[in-house]
């Protein structure tokens, strides 16, 4: 059995697969897997700053459409990012966790959308509610991983504003 998963991952390997390779070898590193997780947010992190640059300028100056536009983009980067991330293979002894974590960027997601469409419809006061729970929300998710050690992966509202 063992000569069978160690030929199966040599195979993934070779075909160029190390996702592969590391779902049969029983998961990577928790090092290995917020390395690979790191590569993939860092971009989109930076991209997200650079759409959201004034954003709460933006919105005190009532100027809804214009932030609306700008969390609908972030919403896109926020979803492409967790859709990128979800397929990593995760450390085996972090599954439960990690499941969780999703979670929690599952409803900031939502969060994100629930935004720009109140912005479109001028609802300052429930952007306001809104936000607050999707900055709870980040909170509880970087809580969650805070062993993890994440940097770019980890919820900044700083990113947001």
């Amino acid at each position: 059995m063992r000569k069978l998963v160690l030929l199966a991952c040599l195979t993934a390997l070779a075909s160029g697969s190390i996702w592969t390779a590391l779902a049969l070898a029983g998961g990577p590193t928790r090092t290995e897997y917020v390395d690979q997780l790191e590569t993939i947010c860092k971009p989109r992190a930076e991209s997200t700053a650079r759409v959201m640059r004034g954003v709460s300028g933006d919105i005190k100056s009532r100027r809804y459409k214009i932030a609306a536009a700008k969390f609908e983009h972030a919403d896109r980067i926020f979803g492409q990012t967790v859709e990128a991330i979800a397929p990593v293979p995760r450390p085996e002894g972090d599954r439960s966790t990690l499941a969780r974590w999703f979670e929690y960027l599952d409803h900031q997601e939502r969060y994100l959308r629930q935004i720009s469409t109140q912005l479109r419809a001028g609802n300052a006061v429930k952007v306001q509610h809104l936000t607050a729970a999707f900055i709870h929300t980040g909170n509880k998710a970087n809580i969650t991983t805070l062993a993890f050690g994440f940097n770019y992966c980890r919820f900044r509202f700083s990113r947001f504003s």
